[in-house]
């Protein structure tokens, strides 16, 4: 169980059983739509490309995965050019082709020379397996500090409350290229203090040293 500094030296509990119920779901529902395969489609009208997202059920763009434009203008969907278009936006979005995988023609494809849809079956990278289970398992541990006191808001919110009575506001967000910590603070905690950076300790920073947040 994900624990948080209280800054007596004490940890206590930080996750209830109506959030572990929520990310039960969530994360289920990650589950459940993660693409299998991916669809490049160019429109035979515009020449524009998108990639389109298919699930195992079959699903095309399902609400978590929308398509995502392909720059460019081409001539149809097995064109070298709108496929490395493709290719780095799985990169980016952390996924990359199954094994012995490669392009063509979409099954309902009548035109398999000039296809306006083509596939690739898809799998998910190490990278993006370990950002679920940043996503939907227990949130960081916050380092003692001395003088903080640390309490949770709520998952990936700290209050932060220095000696000197000021409060501030620590943040967490997972993400692929590297989770962001942000620390927010002035009325109602609406002031970027420290802006995203990937280390915890450099978010502390201005907590442990709160001169530096004037």
């Amino acid at each position: 169980m994900t624990k948080i500094s209280n800054g007596s030296g004490r940890n206590q509990p930080a996750r209830t059983l109506l959030e572990e119920r929520k990310l039960e779901l969530c994360r289920a529902s990650e589950e459940r739509h993660r693409p299998v395969a991916v669809q490049v489609y160019v429109s035979p009208i515009t020449s524009g490309a998108a990639l389109r997202w298919v699930n195992a059920e079959g699903c095309v763009n399902p609400s978590l995965w929308k398509p995502a434009a392909l720059d460019g203008s081409h001539a149809h969907a097995l064109r070298e050019e709108v496929l490395n278009l493709a290719g780095a936006v799985l990169a980016q979005r952390g996924f990359t082709y199954a094994r012995g995988a490669y392009w063509q023609p979409a099954p309902a494809e009548r035109d398999i020379a000039r296809p306006t849809t083509s596939e690739v079956a898809v799998v998910p990278t190490r990278a993006y397996l370990d950002l679920q289970m940043r996503r939907f398992g227990p949130a960081p541990e916050i380092p003692e500090v001395p003088g903080v006191t640390f309490e949770t808001t709520q998952r990936g919110q700290w209050k932060a409350t220095v000696r000197d009575g000021r409060s501030f506001l620590l943040t967490w967000t997972p993400q692929l290229e590297g989770d962001r910590w942000i620390v927010w603070g002035g009325e109602q905690h609406s002031n970027l203090i420290r802006p995203a950076t990937t280390s915890l300790d450099k978010a502390l920073f201005v907590l442990r040293h709160p001169s530096h947040a004037r």
